[in-house]
């Protein structure tokens, strides 16, 4: 059954440009199929239940007499306001945390906090949160509701550093071009709640709800303060480095970078739980929904209105002009290719703009005359530090291509796609699984 047409992306089809209105509206319908996929009140809701003695979540039932929740990350209020809905009475306290105002459960104490750089709310949310967990007695469950935007928003600096010294270091990371595994792998060894470190002060049994922003490790998305790292969750993610090399790789310096290169000569990384047997081992982690799910979601929606579709099988990474090309080559004539994942921004110029700006206007200049059309859009509905979500682009977006290659190398492409009515506004999703491109090569 198709998703309503007017939705928050399909609903600014009158405020975008376009050639062929009707199929930019199918494109735009698609993402709002998407953000249903990855609605965090629904997929909490049927994720957790009420059984004799405690609770199951998952496929995993933990006894417990009460539940404590804390939730944290871009879709923190509705992933609370799905457990209020199975849970109920049971839930004796909460911790939420997000970036935006809401209606948090009454049961929750509501910290709004600062992104994509950490703030002095996000200070006292990590303070919060430790606090929270030092608090969870033996007969009780922590459920940590997990999503992205997380590693911003709950944050306690590693002993020896301060609030300035992560801005610092985040600034840089943010600026550098470094792949999220990366930013999230460096941001564990500069905190005191990141790589299972807050999961480590609960006495009682922890489960951990995800929508993931950044692949299906559960230690990986907001830099896993409930699940200890494996080697997958970062040096393998990132060819190998620990975070020290990173710094080195992407030019990070600073208190921040330091404390980290000392860290890591001195304390390897701890890959599993402490031996005081703080986490148990079987603590449930379970993925909800990630960019695939969303991706999929896309492609059943262009299936069902007629058009042929197909989901790239790899996530999008890498340089994002360079993500570009190689989607636009790969995306079939007379087909429409969705793609997820998340790309990354080396930023070269004082413009404005976000990762999916910066591939919109790209695009728009590979397939200036043409007939193609192409989507780029944050699923959070926030791309960079504007207010836009991405753009939707066609043959006709660039008309004069050296203004358009001025603005794309001066990371300006906000004011570009503004005046040539290619800019997607849609306001805060409440939800957050990376990044969705639509390519649709149909004619």
């Amino acid at each position: 059954m198709l998703v309503a047409s007017m939705g928050l992306a399909a609903g600014q089809l009158k405020h975008l440009r376009s050639a062929d209105p009707g199929a930019a509206g199918r494109l735009l319908a698609a993402a709002d199929a998407a953000l249903e996929a990855a609605a965090p009140a629904p997929l909490v809701r049927r994720a957790l239940a009420r059984r004799g003695g405690g609770i199951r979540a998952g496929g995993a039932f933990m006894a417990a007499e009460r539940v404590a929740v804390l939730a944290f990350g871009k879709a923190a209020i509705g992933m609370s306001q799905g457990a209020d809905q199975s849970l109920g009475p049971l839930i004796s306290r909460g911790l939420v945390v997000s970036h935006e105002a809401g209606e948090a459960p009454g049961w929750a104490e509501l910290i709004v906090a600062g992104h994509p750089i950490p703030d002095r709310e996000s200070v006292r949310a990590g303070k919060a949160a430790l606090s929270l967990a030092e608090s969870t007695a033996p007969d009780e469950v922590l459920l940590c509701l997990v999503s992205g935007g997380g590693s911003a928003l709950l944050e306690t600096p590693a002993e020896g550093l301060d609030l300035d010294d992560l801005q610092y270091l985040n600034d840089q990371l943010i600026r550098s071009g470094a792949p999220i595994e990366a930013v999230n792998l460096v941001r564990r060894a500069s905190s005191q709640v990141k790589g299972g470190k807050l999961a480590a002060r609960c006495r009682g049994r922890v489960a951990t709800l995800v929508i993931s922003d950044v692949g299906r490790d559960p230690a990986v998305v907001a830099s896993g303060p409930t699940v200890f790292p494996s080697p997958a969750a970062g040096e393998s993610s990132v060819s190998g480095e620990g975070a020290a090399g990173l710094l080195d790789r992407f030019g990070v310096d600073g208190r921040a970078a330091d404390h980290i290169r000392r860290l890591e000569q001195t304390q390897p990384p701890r890959l599993s739980p402490p031996a005081d047997g703080a986490q148990a081992p079987a603590d449930p982690a379970l993925i909800l929904a990630d960019c695939f799910t969303a991706g999929r979601a896309a492609v059943r929606y262009l299936l069902e209105a007629g058009l042929e579709a197909e989901l790239h099988p790899g996530p999008l990474a890498g340089r994002t002009t360079d993500a570009v090309r190689r989607a636009l080559a790969a995306a079939p004539e007379g087909k429409v290719l969705v793609l997820v994942g998340e790309t990354a921004v080396e930023v070269t110029g004082g413009g404005r703009g976000g990762r999916n700006q910066h591939a919109a206007l790209a695009a728009a200049l590979e397939i200036a005359g043409g007939r193609r059309r192409f989507l780029a859009f944050g699923t959070d509905g926030i791309d960079g530090p504007t207010d836009a979500a991405g753009g939707l682009v066609d043959g006709g977006t660039v008309t004069r291509p050296a203004p358009a290659r001025r603005a794309l190398e001066a990371c300006d492409s906000y004011p570009y796609l503004e005046a040539a009515g290619g800019l997607l506004r849609t306001g805060s999703t409440g939800t957050n699984v990376a990044d969705l491109w639509i390519i649709d090569k149909t004619g």
